[in-house]
């Protein structure tokens, strides 16, 4: 059988250079040795081809490797926070470990897997951490930070859009433009982020002394905005203002009212979340909240080196979203 190549090791540039093996380490390392030294391993290492494994620096002493644990990246908010993060990190000197998982798979095993990599940290992002994991991280002595979710009576650091305040505004711009029936499309149900945007639009409606609110859906896509929209328009009485929790869902009940012949604003106005870029899209034109992406990435990566050399447990940042005015909400 043919055995697969071995490229030149550390111990051959040390036999190359004259040098002890650990002399070789210090210098790639930047650590202490004469210029006479260094200058001998450099040209040894050139000669051969050797290139230091990064990862083997990483696993043999403290490094500057952040885990960053990202569930759901089908909405395309969450690839530009993965950018965003990529960026903020290494403008600190930082480097990302990823972790991504599948579906609804809950952050647990996840975390346990990057640990075992020595991070400095962790920043987990749309998934789910248990109770039982978050008091686990609370204890480590390798700092953890929730992005754009919480988890309540647990001592762990997490940024997060206002959704509840987010929910409320919402309620408040339906109501004040005149609308009588206002509807919400969900997306995760467990999500805190949805539950938050759901609880805030919902509570202002009551307290404005609105009627039940329909809730539909289950996720965040397309597929279920639009399913969940001809549910509404089959209801006897039909909405006429729909609160979508992401604009992804919110693009599939703008498509279904379009291929239903209903027209927006006129007849149903349409708000999502997030402002991604295709919000702004001719064809969607879609009025929204805001998530400050950048903001919110920016005091998670702060919290987390702030973590690391030694700040409190269970700061939490709520951000305010932000109202953008588009083609989709009648006004008064």
């Amino acid at each position: 059988m043919e055995r697969t190549r071995r490229g030149p090791s550390s111990i051959d540039v040390a036999k190359r250079a004259g040098v002890s093996q650990s002399a070789v380490s210090r210098a790639f390392s930047g650590a202490s040795v004469s210029e006479e030294t260094r200058r001998r391993i450099m040209s040894a290492a050139e000669e051969l081809g050797y290139r230091p494994n990064a990862l083997a620096r990483v696993i043999s002493q403290q490094s500057n490797l952040i885990g960053v644990v990202m569930g759901e990246i089908t909405n395309p908010f969450y690839p530009e926070v993965l950018e965003a993060l990529l960026l903020e990190l290494e403008s600190q000197g930082l480097r990302v470990l990823l972790k991504h998982l599948d579906g609804a798979q809950n952050a647990d095993a996840a975390i346990e897997e990057v640990l075992a990599y020595r991070v400095r940290g962790v920043i987990v992002t749309s998934s789910f951490v248990s109770a039982a994991m978050a008091e686990h991280c609370a204890a480590s002595d390798v700092p953890v930070v929730l992005f754009n979710r919480h988890i309540r009576d647990v001592k762990i650091s997490s940024i997060s859009c206002d959704n509840v305040d987010a929910g409320r505004m919402v309620a408040n711009l339906f109501l004040d433009s005149g609308h009588k029936r206002p509807a919400f499309i969900s997306g995760n149900a467990v999500a805190t982020s949805n539950l938050d945007r759901k609880k805030g639009f919902l509570d202002r409606i009551s307290e404005r002394g609105g009627g039940t609110v329909p809730v539909l859906g289950n996720e965040h896509s397309y597929a279920v905005g639009a399913a969940s929209m001809r549910e509404l328009l089959a209801l006897p009485q039909r909405t006429d203002a729909v609160f979508c929790a992401s604009d992804v869902i919110a693009f599939g009940a703008l498509d279904a009212l379009r291929e239903a012949g209903i027209p927006v604003p006129r007849e149903i106005s349409i708000v999502g979340f997030d402002d991604i870029p295709m919000a702004a899209w001719a064809a969607y034109d879609l009025t929204t909240i805001r998530q400050p992406r950048r903001r919110m990435v920016r005091e998670a990566v702060e919290t987390l080196v702030a973590r690391i050399y030694g700040a409190p447990l269970g700061t939490i940042s709520l951000v305010p979203g932000e109202l953008v005015m588009r083609g989709t909400l009648r006004k008064a």
